[in-house]
């Protein structure tokens, strides 16, 4: 990555979120189906992998409520015609997991309606519910944001 000196400093949200300590996974979605099952798979996996069975489910959904809300806000259009993809990354450090979504838009998330038998709007409540804390941020570079949660092992 250039950065030049003088010029604002791009994030990396790898980094951030614990790229290089032990327990750090990521992996590419698009907002077809068949990318968000394999992403969904892989959350899950990848926990079961590092012995968090127990926290396992609640962190899948977590990742699975940020990926659908990245799916669809922010890598397709009102046409629905795909425009690019996302990145999920896990990561487990001390007793939190936390669950990052990075993608191409710049719009934050709101906070989901508080109804959970809500047929849509309901993906941030869900994730509210089921995480210690969560957060977002626009990405230094001004190319997209990105969305984490934080839940306990």
């Amino acid at each position: 990555m250039d950065v030049q000196p003088d010029g604002p400093r791009p994030l990396d949200w790898g980094l951030t979120q614990g790229l290089g300590v032990p327990r750090f996974a990521a992996r590419r979605f698009t907002a077809s189906s068949l990318s968000l099952y394999s992403a969904r798979h892989f959350a899950h996996e990848t926990l079961t992998s590092w012995g968090l069975e127990q926290c396992a489910d609640d962190a899948t959904l977590v990742a699975v409520e940020l990926m659908t809300n990245a799916a669809e806000h922010a890598l397709e259009e009102e046409g629905r015609d795909p425009r690019g993809s996302a990145w999920l990354g896990l990561s487990c450090t001390g007793r939190t997991v936390t669950c990052t979504v990075s993608d191409p838009s710049t719009q934050l998330p709101r906070g989901g309606s508080g109804d959970l038998l809500a047929d849509t709007g309901r993906g941030m409540s869900i994730v509210t519910a089921l995480s210690d804390d969560w957060g977002c941020s626009v990405l230094d570079d001004g190319t997209g944001k990105a969305v984490w949660a934080h839940l306990p092992v």
